[in-house]
């Protein structure tokens, strides 16, 4: 089976490091052109490309993948199929159809729920109990395509978009390797995707993480929990972001929201919301490590009582 990968982050790395496990590795990457990382914006590979590189699969990172000479070197391949995971952009018509079998897309959510970029983040801001991975045929909608095969899995109480990120990349992982077996034999279900059902996870935006404390403790906390550890969720103070890496519902609490209401230095540093309170337990000041709640309210003198120092937002 000659195959063509398409994907960016972390991961997309496990289904494509299960594709050489099994002896599939692709006859080609393809991935997102480097981009600007860190304090000294250095242009850095994706995940995809130095886990590609390791294992000595040849690399491609064009600005767009449909463009007319992405298409030949596609077609020069002459694969049987194409693999989609996170990767970043869609696929237009004219590459899908190269292929013997078309594409599929390794999407980490059940469809039709969730459709979009940011699928995982989305699945812990609805508070939804279970999610899963879909191994779904391409069309040239947004994730519309019907579902050839699925897996589920429950999200714990205290799962962050990491952890439950990693879990969704092993999840599929074997989800695909399932698929194409199942491909190898013959089979090639298509199930339709209700698309009544369908619910959509737009792109991040970078500030997406800001917190406010007039909101209730339980959706402070699945914020905390769905932007850790991207783009990370924040508390915007006078002398610098706060970010905060994991928070849980603090129950009752008196106080106008943002008021310190307890420090502990077990649980952290509890802060009033509205109808209730929350413990920030761990948090990161700009430009330092991550530290307890409460050795960052020590280190800023902050006692019961006392509002946090929150920027006035910008108009």
């Amino acid at each position: 089976m000659r195959l063509v990968f398409y994907g960016t982050p972390a991961h997309a790395v496990p289904p494509l490091e299960r594709l050489v496990a099994d002896g599939r590795a692709p006859e080609l990457v393809v991935t997102r052109p480097d981009r600007p990382r860190g304090r000294g914006l250095r242009p850095g590979k994706s995940a995809v490309r130095e886990a590609a590189e390791r294992d000595g699969i040849p690399v491609a990172t064009p600005a767009r993948a449909g463009a007319p000479e992405e298409i030949e070197r596609v077609r020069s391949i002459a694969p049987d199929l194409l693999i989609v995971v996170a990767y970043g952009q869609i696929l237009p018509p004219a590459l899908l159809s190269v292929p013997k079998w078309g594409g599929i897309n390794l999407h980490y959510s059940l469809l039709p729920r969730h459709r979009g970029a940011s699928p995982i983040p989305a699945a812990i801001l609805a508070g939804d109990r279970e999610t899963g991975v879909s191994v779904m045929w391409m069309t040239e909608g947004l994730d519309e395509g019907p579902t050839f095969l699925r897996g589920a899995t429950e999200i714990g109480g205290d799962e962050d978009a990491g952890s439950l990120g990693a879990r969704l990349a092993a999840l599929g992982a074997d989800c695909l390797a399932r698929a194409l077996d199942r491909l190898e034999r013959g089979e090639s279900e298509r199930h339709e995707q209700d698309a009544a059902r369908a619910s959509y996870a737009p792109k991040i935006a970078k500030d997406a993480g800001r917190l406010s404390f007039d909101r209730p403790p339980e959706e402070i906390v699945r914020r905390v929990r769905a932007f850790t550890p991207e783009p990370g969720a924040f508390v915007p103070l006078v002398a610098g972001r706060l970010l905060v890496t994991a928070a849980a519902a603090g129950g009752d609490g008196d106080g106008a929201p943002g008021t310190v209401l307890e420090v502990d230095r077990v649980k952290g540093l509890r802060v009033a919301a509205s109808g209730g309170s929350v413990w920030l337990r761990t948090v990161r000041p700009s430009g330092r490590r991550d530290m307890t709640g409460s050795a960052y309210a020590n280190g800023a003198r902050l006692k019961a009582g006392e509002r946090l120092p929150i920027a006035a937002e910008r108009a």
